[in-house]
């Protein structure tokens, strides 16, 4: 029975029928999702935003502090 899942399709079964066995599949599947609430996705969107700015702000800082120490070393070279 478990072999009869992995077997190729059949060579007269056509394009079509294969099409629509297979959403009808991802339609099975797609109600097995749980999907996340209004509630949920708004707090995970702001978590996401709050912490790209906070990445974005330590970059930053690390970019222009690198930039001062290169430009401070290469005047010293002169």
């Amino acid at each position: 029975m478990a072999q009869a899942a992995n077997r190729p399709a059949k060579v007269g079964q056509g394009f079509t029928a294969r099409t629509g066995r297979f959403l009808r599949e991802v339609r099975a599947e797609f109600r097995k999702v749980t999907w996340p609430t209004k509630k949920e996705v708004t707090t995970y969107t702001a978590v996401v935003l709050a912490l790209s700015l906070i990445v974005a702000v330590f970059l930053g800082l690390l970019d222009f502090g690198f930039n001062a120490i290169f430009t401070l070393l290469s005047g010293l070279g002169g």
